[in-house]
């Protein structure tokens, strides 16, 4: 049986086509914001919403955020390594990460005490309602992914996992390098 190819068409009447395939850089093809949300949709089944021509997720029953400084985000995602899918968005000066996780089920908020202590460290767990950019650029000049996410549907660590990954980072520190 023949292969099918993809049918492409200019579904936003710019004279550009989007394209949804992992092994073209995501953003590369993209000719408007209404093209880059399509494809964080397609490729990640992120509930896009497009607000200012900016691609951002809304917080709340579906998605929950961490935002922590870089070098303990690091940390924290090298700690998170053995999950499928840990999607981190990095703020054009690499300066903050946010991780976008899977909110408990009962929802529940994160007792005041973890909260001050996160705060210490620059951790905020950002309430339900915030608005967060989406990447819009392949380049570390923009909105971008520290970690990308698995193409498909939405796949996000779980709120109490995450956590834990941040608080062991904060009371380990770095984690040992081996020397050889």
């Amino acid at each position: 049986m023949p292969s099918r190819r993809p049918r492409t068409a200019d579904t936003f009447g710019t004279g550009c086509t989007p394209t949804v395939r992992p092994e073209v850089p995501m953003f590369e093809s993209c000719c408007s914001p209404r093209e880059s949300a399509h494809v964080l949709r397609a490729r990640y089944g992120l509930p896009v919403e497009l607000y200012a021509d900016r691609p951002l997720l809304t917080l709340g029953a579906a998605v929950e955020a961490l935002t922590l400084p870089e070098p303990l985000g690091r940390q924290v995602l090298d700690r998170l390594s053995e999950l499928p899918s840990t999607p981190v968005i990095a703020d054009p000066r690499d300066r903050r990460w946010t991780f976008l996780v899977a909110p408990p089920l009962p929802n529940h908020r994160v007792p005041q005490r973890l909260r001050t202590f996160l705060q210490g460290y620059s951790v905020t767990l950002p309430a339900p309602g915030t608005r967060i950019m989406l990447p819009t650029s392949d380049q570390p000049g923009g909105w971008h992914w520290a970690d990308e996410p698995e193409p498909g549907g939405l796949r996000l660590p779980h709120r109490a996992v995450a956590l834990s990954a941040v608080r062991r980072a904060i009371l380990e520190g770095p984690p040992a390098r081996l020397t050889g």
